[in-house]
């Protein structure tokens, strides 16, 4: 990057750490690219890799930034196909416009529970601006600091969400602290459920109460737990009910545009009560006295109604609070640091050693076969293997190396001060305490499972010069031993470059 993209890109981040959340976090990017480049519009899209195509979010026109809907199918003859899958910029003309694509990742705090390594969805973005053909085109220099500037920006975004996540738990926090007693519960979300059912059922005195919650990413309104005027309480989690108009009432409730008539009248045995926070329906609190056939009474109703946005806040809060420590910096099954984690901290020693002229090293080590351990012993002894794994790395470690779980049974070590012999001696130490390792498997034949590891080295200045060539050089030694009988070490230097050349 020169100087001038330097400049740009250190005056974005400033700017956008002002902003704390996702969207006025876009909202300024948009604004900033218009103003810088001269263009005539900018958006953001986000993929959805399960229906193929690109969905905006945000759109800026005329100085306004509004929610648009547009929606790109991205089909296999689609010429943003490889932009998308290639993650490459893609500058375009349609009829009388200019169109220049820019994508990046979107870090993201959900789990992708497709994988059985629990590991986080990564979601694509991309920022695309547009300009009048009559204006000039896109330069390749307009679209390297485009690219440049957008990598910059979205290595702030984890942050801006993770502190609009806290900031909403704090206020969330002292709301609940204003609440009465009986929903002054734990932050744990089956007992904080549990209470505000207990709760209300203790205080109205109603035959039975019933909580469901909308679930955004399957598009279903789930039951959570329900309560009878015994004390009992039941799992309602077999209740799965599409969000679908016309397809159920309860459905319907959360569905509707209008003004709830479910909520503005209540019946006589039964009340449904939307839990709405900041206009979004959260979930859904269900009230009978269909046993005991007592009419429910309009004082209890607005008493009711009263408590529903409090009850909305702690449902709300509950979430957050899951969030926040999902959002936490180490990875509970290994202790290991997390891969963000390790991308703040790989930037700052690189930048240390380039300054300072000092070694440094990067190992990138990956369990072999270890989908086959998983599906010959279950997830447990997979799980057991990492665990394992994370212990013998963290005891050889000197107290400046750091560590991460980079994904699944891949995990990177970052040695500063090392070279490539050191780096090598720390990963045979490795290789040698985990092939003498015996993970206990009582019903296999021969009681236990052995494991090895793969290791790729990559070393600065030596090999790279930047980190993500660092990076690069590094996962393809590990690619080189995989593909040359796994269990080994590979020192770039010694076996990839020597080969190409």
């Amino acid at each position: 990057m020169n100087e001038q993209n330097k400049l740009i890109s250190r005056r974005l981040k400033n700017d956008a750490k002002l902003f704390e959340n996702k969207d006025a976090f876009f909202g300024f990017v948009l604004e900033y690219f218009c103003k810088y480049f001269k263009i005539d519009g900018a958006s953001f899209f986000e993929y959805d890799a399960e229906n193929s195509f690109l969905k905006m979010k945000l759109h800026l026109r005329n100085g306004i930034i509004f929610e648009d809907e547009e929606n790109i199918l991205i089909t296999e003859d689609s010429v943003l196909n490889a932009s998308v899958f290639e993650k490459s910029p893609l500058a375009i003309r349609v009829f009388s416009t200019d169109f220049l694509y820019i994508p990046f990742i979107l870090d993201s705090h959900e789990i992708n529970t497709a994988n059985t390594d629990n590991s986080r969805k990564e979601r694509l973005g991309f920022i695309r601006l547009e300009r009048e053909a009559k204006k000039r085109s896109f330069s390749k220099k307009e679209m390297d600091l485009a690219q440049n500037a957008v990598r910059e920006l979205t290595r702030d975004l984890y942050k801006a969400e993770f502190v609009d996540l806290n900031k909403r738990y704090s206020k969330n926090i002292m709301a609940i602290t204003e609440l009465t007693e009986i929903f002054a519960t734990s932050l744990r979300v089956n007992e904080s459920f549990k209470h505000i059912l207990e709760g209300v059922q203790k205080y109205f005195g109603f035959d039975r109460a019933r909580l469901y919650l909308v679930n955004k990413d399957a598009n279903k309104l789930q039951g959570e737990l329900s309560v009878d005027i015994s004390g009992r309480i039941s799992s309602l989690s077999y209740e799965e009910i599409p969000l679908e108009v016309g397809g159920h009432r309860l459905a319907d409730i959360i569905l509707s545009k209008k003004r709830n008539p479910f909520f503005d009248r209540y019946t006589d045995c039964v009340l449904y009560v939307p839990l709405v926070i900041q206009g979004v329906n959260t979930g859904l609190l269900i009230v009978d006295n269909m046993l005991s056939q007592q009419k429910i009474e309009e004082s209890e109703f607005a008493m009711l109604k009263s408590f529903a946005g409090q009850i909305a806040l702690v449902v709300d809060n509950v979430k957050l609070f899951d969030k926040v420590e999902e959002l936490s910096l180490y990875d509970e099954l290994t202790a290991l640091p997390l891969r963000r984690y390790f991308q703040e901290r790989f930037q700052e020693e690189f930048y240390r050693a380039e300054r300072f002229k000092q070694p440094m090293a990067l190992v990138w080590a990956d369990v072999d076969y270890f989908k086959d351990v998983n599906d010959t012993y279950g997830h447990q002894i997979g799980d057991k293997v990492l665990k394992e794994v994370g212990r013998v790395i963290i005891s050889n470690l000197r107290k400046i190396d750091f560590p991460c779980r980079h994904g699944g049974d891949e995990i990177l070590i970052l040695l500063p001060q090392a070279t490539g012999e050191d780096a090598k001696r720390f990963s045979k130490r490795l290789l040698d305490e985990i092939k003498d390792m015996r993970i206990p498997v009582s019903f296999s034949k021969d009681k236990f499972v052995n494991i090895s590891l793969s290791i790729g080295i990559a070393t600065f200045p030596d090999d790279a010069s930047s980190g993500d060539a660092l990076l690069q050089k590094a996962d393809e030694a590990l690619y080189w031993v995989k593909s040359h009988g796994r269990g080994n070490i590979a020192l770039y230097g010694e076996t990839v470059r020597k080969e190409s050349k």
